[in-house]
């Protein structure tokens, strides 16, 4: 039996047990309760114990097999809500490609890149930010940037400026690099909004939160 000790989860918050299984199913692809309980060296009960809270928690997922004449087996693998909790490489593969673009073909390779993801981003939100006030494009806008992972949330301000705030960038590694980003993020509030938007706060440099005046544009 190979050597099954070792385990490249991140997250360290669960049962040692439960991580050794997601593991073991990363490495294996599938197995039942019996084998896994065979790698873990613990009883089946055990194991289905530790599965049936994984599979609530929709880490893993099983189906039915037959296996010879006997009574079908379950057979378990890794569900879809299982990826977060291996090691991924996206942010710094992200830096390297923008590096390698500017390095071959320039700065202004880069920027168009990002003009042009821009535009994609303000196409699709405008079908969905269609408000006929400022403050009802707002409440579209947070919900969209929200589930795109911003935690992104605006309140009333004074002499009728609206602050957008948002405490998450799930590119915030790409937007260190190149700040670019930051600027067609900005042109991407201001196009949807159809509103004047200033940044007072960024998470790039060290702020708890991207936060932005939002003024209503003069018609």
């Amino acid at each position: 039996m190979m050597n099954r000790e070792s385990s490249p989860l991140i997250h360290k918050h669960m049962p040692t047990t439960s991580r050794r299984i997601l593991t073991l199913l990363k490495q294996e692809g599938s197995l039942t309760a019996d084998e896994l309980a065979r790698y873990l060296g613990i009883s089946s009960v055990a194991v289905r114990r530790h599965l049936t809270k994984l599979e609530a928690d929709q880490l893993v997922t099983y189906e039915e097999i037959q296996r010879g004449m006997g009574r079908p087996s379950f057979v378990y693998r890794l569900g879809e809500a299982a990826s977060s909790f291996f090691p991924r490489r996206y942010e710094e593969l992200a830096s390297d490609v923008i590096e390698t673009v500017q390095n071959l073909y320039g700065k202004e390779a880069v920027s168009a890149i990002f003009e042009k993801r821009s535009e994609n981003i303000i196409g699709e939100y405008r079908t969905l930010v269609n408000g006929h006030t400022l403050d009802k494009r707002l409440d579209q806008l947070t919900k969209l940037r929200e589930a795109d992972g911003y935690m992104s949330s605006w309140e009333v301000g004074q002499n009728g400026i609206f602050i957008l705030r948002e405490s998450n960038c799930p590119i915030i590694h790409v937007a260190e690099e190149c700040g670019t980003v930051c600027e067609c993020d900005q042109v991407i509030l201001e196009q949807v909004l159809k509103a004047d938007v200033k940044r007072k706060h960024h998470l790039v440099h060290g702020d708890g939160a991207c936060e932005y005046e939002v003024r209503p544009r003069d018609e």
